[in-house]
């Protein structure tokens, strides 16, 4: 963000420096001119040295704050049994992998470029007003002030939008996988049925993400068509123009066109500002929205146990468990679906952190170690 700020700097100053170039050339003073040129090379070039050097700091930072979040994410995720879930090993999967990744660079981008426009815009304004005069500088500062009013109107609408479009993107990557299986492994209508579901939820993403678009682009697209009337009537109405100025309007106009396109990504940006601050706070709080399931409040009772000289209870079986008096050999354990085998089998690995639990989610190897699914198993 320093470094944006020097750029910005640099850029303002090289935008002044070919404003009182073409000032010169309207006075026909040409050594004035080349003068003026040289410095408004010099600054624009580490202008756009430094904004290289924004570039590879934000993106280094992007890497940090991902990896730093994903650490924090799986620490908090697996701190209990309590959350080892399928569904939630595969949210957790497909948030940081997908959402988390796409939202955190997304979001230092942002606030550089957003940084970028605005200090832009105020420096250019500045030059404009110092060359110009205060009336241009107004016109489009008026036109800037109605893009925030509509920006701040729009605000709730803003935020659930963004809500919505997170929500309905990991629901429809979440629909991936089962559609995979149907698709290959079930019947000719299952695999039908399988891509209509995932097409619904993609539709779904894709409808909230339109209506977002529509929206920014509404509010972007205000401020330009002001600022154009504005400008147009000052210039037309006012006695403003001498041959100096309108030298120096002239050289301007290139940077007036970039200053419109940064007052519309602004714009953009101010409804882009509440988008990305709601994704933030919905990372913050990601773990909190994932399933708990209480291990103790399971009824065990269902359950028959035969240990290596006779059966146990489950109760049993913990309790010499926790009192370090189990017997050794091999135990199994039976029950219908649903009896709470594996809650059992969970408050097992609970008690012993160093044993290790495998079940039919479990996966130890790396999916790219060369091994096949069988010898992975």
């Amino acid at each position: 963000l320093g470094l944006t700020l020097a750029q910005q700097l640099l850029l303002a100053c090289s935008t002044y420096f070919i404003a009182r170039a073409g000032a010169a050339l309207a006075l026909g003073d040409i050594d004035r001119v080349l003068r003026e040129i040289s410095l408004f090379f010099g600054f624009a070039l580490l202008a756009y040295v430094t904004s290289s050097a924004a570039s590879l700091l934000s993106v280094r930072a992007a890497n940090r704050i991902w990896h730093d979040y994903t650490q924090a994410t799986l620490r908090e995720a697996t701190q209990s049994l309590q959350y080892a879930s399928d569904s939630n090993r595969k949210s957790v999967a497909q948030w940081l992998g997908g959402e988390a990744l796409s939202t955190i660079a997304h979001a230092c981008d942002f606030h550089r470029e957003m940084l970028s426009a605005g200090l832009n815009i105020l420096f250019t304004l500045a030059v404009f007003h110092a060359v110009l005069g205060w009336e241009i500088a107004a016109a489009i500062t008026g036109s800037l002030v109605v893009s925030f009013a509509l920006v701040m109107r729009l605000r709730p609408r803003i935020e659930m939008l963004a809500n919505a479009m997170q929500q309905r993107r990991l629901a429809a990557l979440l629909a991936m996988e089962p559609t995979w299986s149907r698709a290959f492994f079930g019947s000719p209508e299952m695999r039908s049925q399988g891509l209509r579901a995932l097409d619904a939820k993609v539709q779904r993403y894709f409808g909230a993400l339109n209506r977002y678009v529509l929206l920014e682009q509404v509010i972007a697209c205000g401020p330009i068509v002001l600022s154009t009337i504005a400008l147009m009537g000052v210039l037309r109405v006012t006695e403003l123009l001498t041959a100096a100025m309108a030298g120096a309007l002239v050289a301007l106009l290139p940077r007036s066109l970039q200053v419109f396109g940064n007052v519309h990504a602004l714009s953009i940006s101010l409804s882009q500002f509440f988008l990305v601050r709601a994704k933030l706070r919905n990372l913050d709080g990601f773990c909190a929205r994932l399933e708990i399931f209480d291990l103790h409040q399971v009824s065990l009772h269902g359950i028959s146990i035969q240990g290596p000289q006779r059966h146990w209870a489950p109760a049993e079986l913990l309790e010499a468990l926790r009192q370090n008096r189990l017997p050794r050999g091999r135990w199994t354990m039976s029950g219908a679906n649903g009896a709470g085998k594996s809650t059992l089998l969970k408050r097992i690995k609970e008690m012993r952190v160093d044993a290790l639990l495998l079940g039919p989610e479990t996966g130890f190897l790396d999916t790219d170690n060369g091994l096949s699914t069988g010898q992975r198993r």
